[in-house]
């Protein structure tokens, strides 16, 4: 089990920053794509009503803000009252139920703790 909590939710945060100005250039030097898309969907599960993808357009109406600063806010505060951690198949089976929510996304198994 690897916490990966910080590379996802700063991944996600360079991806809302691009959304907002097309010339931004990513800096975090752990960006990964895939890490940014597990931090969102932690987050629309964890904050929000909407489930399996089906939600409004933007990430802002999405996660009830005015704009993509407020989610980058928020995703700060997810990132201070919860962790992400990349567990095994195996793993991921075994918390089934038991331990808090769990999600599997091309074979990128993860599950959320509340801290």
């Amino acid at each position: 089990m690897k916490d990966i909590t910080e590379i996802a939710c700063e991944s996600y945060k360079e991806d809302l920053r691009s959304y907002d100005n097309p010339d931004y250039v990513i800096t975090y030097p752990n960006y990964d794509w895939k890490m940014s898309y597990v931090a969102y969907d932690a987050m629309l599960n964890e904050l929000t009503d909407y489930h399996n993808l089906n939600q409004p357009d933007t990430d802002y109406e999405t996660f009830d803000v005015n704009n993509n600063e407020d989610v980058i806010f928020k995703c700060s505060f997810f990132k201070s009252v919860y962790r992400i951690f990349n567990v095994s198949c195996f793993e991921y089976n075994n918390y089934i139920g038991n331990k808090g929510f769990i999600k599997g996304k091309d074979k990128i198994y993860y599950v959320i703790k509340k801290q």
